[in-house]
């Protein structure tokens, strides 16, 4: 009968974390979504939103590393029903089209709060379940970005397309940031119903500590985890990967509406197909690596690495609109990303330091790829301009058989690039 009850509670608790944070993300890519809308109707210039895209993922590495930290200290279950409330707020703010430095300070307690979101979610997992089956279960949350990925492009595409109709342009980019405030409460009240701390919060008896758990409490733990190289490089790795990751999501469909003539429905789901696959590559990279790899990341990684730098090759160097070819791009691009998102994006890390420090393994990590993530924004808002008459366009160079190089793309895929060779590196240090 106790372990029927700590099955259930275990099933409960995984589907907790997949759909919060999944909320966690259609919170965030309200922004991402209301691009082009908020360009063409003047409301901001390329140059703002690239500064304020950058302000909210600086504010994400700043909030990770600290978040982290906390995480391992307190009640994750409050602690993640905060985060959530403060960046429903914040989007229920800028539906209301505030001037811009005000949206930058606005976005920028967005990135903290959405920071808190996955440290309580890895802490938690490391209270609910052994270090030999973290992998597994760390696989299958990471599936919720790409979830939260799937919901925020079509919820915020339909939100567009009817409130653009029904009411005009003006508002429809505005309906996209309330839209995701109301799916923020609909997040937190099932955090309030299902999340949970710890087992022993429930009841039921705690997950037995490996012995290097057993020898250090939490500040030595995270001692560890600062002093590990390993953990460094491992987020040095995930920075330029998250460059690559965030150029799709936050210029992706800019990108097929600007240079291939895609529309806004339609580029939309183009790229919503590489969440669709990494959701199944995330909730599989865990479960391989730990059944068939005996718990090592290493092989995977690099296989990923390649297939990032293929997939955007294949996205952005061959000119002309030819959906099939950028549908399998994305196909590929979601397979790379699902296993570097759980992977570089934390496992990594945490496989490295006791259960104790989890969290702030995690906050390493995620510090370095938001700080990619934020520079990436910076300068892929940077590489947009806007015409004369309000369409946007892309700088690149023009050769003289008359194929243009757009510098996006040259960025885009470098640092997909040198994500690969530093996977190689950590790879090769956290090998077991």
């Amino acid at each position: 009968m106790k372990f029927d009850r700590c099955a259930r509670a275990r099933i409960r608790q995984v589907g907790a974390m997949l759909f919060v944070y999944a909320i966690f993300y259609v919170c965030r890519l309200a922004f991402s979504a209301s691009k082009k809308g908020m360009i063409e109707q003047g409301a901001y210039t390329p140059a703002e939103i690239g500064y304020v895209g950058s302000a909210m993922l600086f504010a994400y590495a700043i909030g990770k590393i600290v978040n982290g930290f906390v995480a391992d200290r307190v009640n994750v279950k409050k602690y993640i029903m905060l985060g959530l409330f403060v960046s429903s707020l914040a989007n229920l703010l800028v539906g209301f089209h505030i001037p811009a430095l005000v949206l930058a300070v606005v976005w920028f307690v967005n990135g903290f709060a959405q920071s808190s979101g996955a440290p309580c979610c890895v802490v938690a997992l490391s209270r609910w379940w052994p270090k030999n089956k973290r992998g597994t279960y760390y696989g299958i949350w990471s599936c919720s970005n790409n979830l939260g990925e799937v919901l925020a492009y079509v919820l915020s595409a339909g939100i567009v397309v009817w409130v653009g109709k029904a009411f005009g342009p003006s508002w429809a980019w505005k309906s996209c940031f309330w839209g995701a405030a109301a799916f923020g409460l609909a997040g937190i009240t099932a955090a309030w119903l299902f999340f949970g701390n710890a087992p022993e919060d429930e009841g039921l008896p705690p997950v037995p500590a490996d012995p290097v758990d057993e020898k250090v409490d939490t500040s030595g733990g995270q001692r560890i985890a600062l002093a590990t190289t390993a953990v460094w490089i491992i987020a040095l790795a995930g920075g330029f990967f998250a460059a690559s990751r965030y150029a799709v999501i936050d210029w992706g469909m800019f990108f097929l509406q600007v240079k291939k003539g895609y529309t806004e429905a339609g580029a939309a789901t183009v790229i919503s197909i590489n969440s669709v696959v990494g959701a199944g590559s995330s909730a599989l990279s865990g479960i391989v690596s730990d059944r068939f790899f005996k718990s090592s990341r290493r092989e995977l990684a690099i296989i990923a690495g390649v297939m990032n730098v293929t997939a955007l090759s294949l996205f952005m160097l061959v000119p002309g609109r030819h959906p099939w070819l950028d549908v399998t791009a994305m196909v590929l691009f979601g397979l790379a990303v699902g296993i570097l998102l759980t992977f570089l994006g934390g496992l990594m890390a945490v496989d490295l330091v006791p259960k104790c420090a989890a969290g702030a393994a995690l906050g390493i990590a995620g510090m370095g790829n938001y700080v990619g993530a934020g520079a990436q924004s910076i300068i892929s808002g940077c590489l947009v301009e806007r015409a004369e008459d309000g369409t946007a366009t892309l700088l690149g160079h023009t050769f003289a058989n008359g194929y243009t190089l757009d510098w996006l793309a040259v960025f885009w895929i470098g640092v997909a690039a040198l994500s690969l060779v530093l996977t190689f590196a950590a790879g090769c240090r956290t090998r077991r």
